[in-house]
């Protein structure tokens, strides 16, 4: 694998087909007046067509703006649980993700895990990711940045290893390291 130049946190980017996911597909029905003039005030105007894409500290805004108004009275971590599956859905009824779950529903979940450093690489242009097996149905991945969005990032790899028929996906959070930045995760599943 290239590993591609380590991108300043200024100037990460996170493509437009990721933003749509969500906004357009998985929040469909559900985006508030309210929440839509927060996103237009954060930097993301649902009235006019999407950017090819946008800066990586705005969209992690956006998504507590996002948690905030869609899951009002939910635990934090419960809220962004909630919002990574709806993403993840949203996310397979785009052109590209379309054409990507098609794809995963066909590798079965061991392939699909390890095609994850290709998949996320399409989705922004600043995440690496490292991944060691450690049995037939546990990898351990390292990815180069630290989300402080609790439970989001383990609920959507999990809604991902779904798609590709994993039984019990289970996403662990095992190291975090916000200097580097990066994170760790133990992703384990069986077999249906």
């Amino acid at each position: 694998m290239k590993l591609r130049k380590p991108v300043p946190l200024e100037q990460r980017l996170v493509y437009v087909q990721v933003v749509e996911g969500l906004l357009q597909h998985g929040l469909q029905g559900r985006v508030s007046p309210r929440l839509k003039q927060r996103l237009r005030q954060a930097g993301i105007d649902l009235d006019r067509p999407l950017l090819p894409a946008y800066p990586v500290p705005l969209w992690m805004h956006c998504l507590s703006v996002i948690v905030e108004e869609t899951y009002p009275g939910v635990p934090r971590e419960e809220a962004f649980r909630k919002l990574a599956e709806a993403h993840v859905q949203g996310y397979g009824r785009t052109v590209i993700g379309r054409a990507v779950y098609g794809v995963m529903r066909l590798l079965g979940t061991r392939r699909l895990v390890q095609r994850l450093p290709q998949t996320l690489h399409a989705t922004d242009n600043y995440t690496e990711v490292e991944l060691v097996e450690r049995g037939p149905t546990t990898y351990e991945m390292r990815m180069n940045s630290a989300v402080d969005s609790p439970g989001y990032v383990e609920a959507l790899f999990e809604s991902m290893m779904r798609v590709g028929g994993a039984e019990s996906p289970k996403v662990t959070k095992t190291h975090v390291d916000p200097a580097a930045p990066s994170t760790t995760y133990l992703l384990t599943w069986t077999e249906r």
